[in-house]
């Protein structure tokens, strides 16, 4: 019997892992990622691809809010 490799899952960013684990409304998440951006973290990541990363998670969530 062959065995199935499995493929490496995509690694997901501490600023994913942050919106996605954290309680809270959209909006106070938004908040809070600022927040952390403007103290200096998530420095060493490009920055329009974060924001467009949170952009759309936090979006996605604000309509499962409703």
């Amino acid at each position: 019997m062959l065995l199935k490799r499995k493929e490496p899952k995509a690694k997901k960013s501490v600023a994913e892992a942050l919106l996605r684990d954290l309680q809270g409304t959209a909006l106070e998440k938004l908040a809070l990622f600022e927040k952390l951006m403007a103290r200096g973290g998530f420095a060493g990541e490009d920055r329009a691809e974060l924001l467009s990363k949170v952009e759309r998670i936090l979006l996605t969530f604000a309509v499962t809010e409703k």
